[in-house]
């Protein structure tokens, strides 16, 4: 079977994961890229999306490679732009879909209502993806693969997960070239995970939904490969890529000391290339950020969400002190770490005064950079029923956000934007731009009540007043991104409004006489 996978704005190590696995299995992959231009995570311009939308470049794609099913890895803050596309390709090809990935895997019921969604993959996908493409001539084996949901008509057959996996070892490594061979920007850095789970439980995080509710009794949700296993991959791959960097992204790299410090050990003789990871500041000691900055970590992103400690304990379900931040960042940027805090705003009973006291405790600690964004409530997650107690959410809120399909990103304004919290994040943007003895007056003074509310701006300033983006994967390609398909569809567009004469519009070739 040939499976095409349809993308957007990213490499996703799911896909990677998928396509291995499927290839193994005998089947073919491909990929159709959605490079979402002012319509992804971090920038919406409807009119500008509209000049430079790909959907026909896609379709048109579509049709040559001859898929016999179309999968997408679907998120919530992408899933609107997965429906759509969904609808777009099932009018015109008749092909049958599949939905996984977090949204579907959270609110099935919802999406396998969608009229153009076939099946959907409920939690881990590399053998129920295999099952269903090995069977796809067979719909009545389809409905009855565990993990997948499949429906005939108005019926709908609703099938048990499989034990999680357990020995991710087991599992071969993802196939980058299914993007890389396309879009050989993405391989200027490179992207790995050497976990599934988390140790947290946040209420606001969907991996609590996995552990509590989809998967509950079917396995240890916390699994890591074995730190060779890790280190054998990223050998193999700096053997075939020429990436400068790589990102990690695990949940937090750092729970393990014992394992951590034996893959630092192997990564500062074998790779010894500038790392970004996720870190929490419950594992983070003085011992600890030696060993990463002596493994060339080069720059370390942790969630700190919120300085209030009784709202992080009660609303957030998180234990660590402000101590502990405080010290984390002192540690990180002695150790010349580059140090990021990520923020949440508009918190369930999270005041005006957090954010002010949030203001002073940034202006004295200084990380390199903060990360603000406003709380998206994703579906089904502990924090809905929490904001619905205060009042925050109605059941009509509740609803839409099951639904999926309105939704704003968190760097596009979160479920609900307040207007004064959203002139201090302003103020937090600027923050660390600006000399501690001036906005120790401008806190007091509360200067940030004149501030603009700058919206999805706000992340884009952030990282822009940040300096040292030398090895940022992510912004990297970002902007390859932009380059690339922008003047793609300009020339495109060029074209069809200045043809030259003579000009074959199928085949792009000019007519001799």
């Amino acid at each position: 079977m040939h499976i095409v996978f349809v993308s957007s704005a990213c490499e996703t190590l799911a896909i990677e994961y998928l396509a291995t696995a499927l290839k193994q299995a005998g089947h073919k992959c491909s990929l159709c890229f959605d490079p979402q231009l002012f319509n992804d995570t971090f920038l919406y311009y409807k009119r500008l999306h509209k000049f430079f939308d790909y959907t026909e470049d896609i379709i048109t794609e579509l049709k040559s490679c001859k898929p016999d099913l179309v999968a997408f890895s679907v998120v919530s803050d992408n899933y609107p732009w997965a429906i759509r596309l969904a609808d777009r390709i099932k009018k015109a090809l008749q092909v049958p879909i599949v939905f996984g990935g977090v949204h579907p895997s959270s609110v099935p019921d919802y999406v396998i209502r969608q009229p153009s969604v076939d099946y959907i993959v409920v939690g881990e996908g590399e053998g129920a993806l295999v099952d269903l493409a090995d069977n796809l001539g067979n719909p009545a084996i389809c409905r009855t693969i565990p993990n997948i949901w499949a429906k005939n008509g108005t019926e709908v057959f609703k099938n048990e997960v499989r034990p999680l996996i357990e020995d991710l070892d087991a599992l071969p490594f993802p196939d980058k070239g299914i993007f890389y061979d396309k879009l050989p920007f993405f391989a200027e850095g490179y992207i790995t995970i050497t976990s599934r789970g988390c140790v947290n439980k946040c209420t606001f995080c969907n991996n609590s939904l996995y552990k509590d509710i989809i998967y509950p009794g079917k396995g240890r949700f916390m699994r890591r490969r074995s730190p060779e296993n890790v280190l054998a991959e990223l050998r193999w791959a700096k053997a075939t890529y020429n990436f400068s960097a790589v990102h990690f992204w695990d949940e937090i790299l750092i729970s393990d000391k014992k394992w951590l410090f034996e893959f630092l050990d192997g990564y500062k003789k074998d790779i010894n290339l500038p790392f970004t990871a996720c870190i929490h500041v419950n594992f983070i000691d003085e011992e600890s950020v030696a060993r990463l900055k002596e493994a060339n970590c080069w720059q370390a992103i942790m969630g700190v969400q919120s300085l209030n400690e009784e709202l992080k304990k009660n609303i957030l379900n998180r234990r660590e002190s402000n101590e502990k931040v405080r010290s984390a960042i002192l540690l990180l940027r002695s150790a010349g770490i580059h140090a990021i805090c990520e923020n949440m705003l508009g918190l369930p009973t999270q005041t005006e005064d957090d954010l002010v006291n949030m203001l002073s405790f940034y202006n004295e600690t200084r990380p390199n950079r903060l990360s603000l964004y406003f709380l998206r409530y994703f579906p089904r997650t502990k924090i809905i029923d929490i904001a619905m107690e205060h009042k925050m959410l109605t059941p009509r809120d509740v609803e839409e956000i099951n639904e999926g399909l309105t939704a704003r990103s968190f760097i596009q304004g979160g479920t609900i934007t307040i207007k004064n919290f959203a002139r201090i994040q302003t103020y937090l943007v600027v923050l660390l731009a600006l000399p501690k003895w001036l906005n120790r007056v401008l806190i007091r003074a509360r200067i940030y009540k004149v501030f603009p509310d700058l919206g999805m701006l706000a992340h884009s300033i952030s990282r822009l007043l940040d300096r040292h983006k030398e090895y940022d994967v992510d912004a990297a390609n970002f902007m390859a991104r932009y380059r690339l398909f922008a003047r793609k569809k300009l020339a495109d567009r060029i074209r069809t409004l200045f043809p030259r004469p003579g000009l074959n519009k199928k085949t792009g070739h000019v007519k001799t006489v």
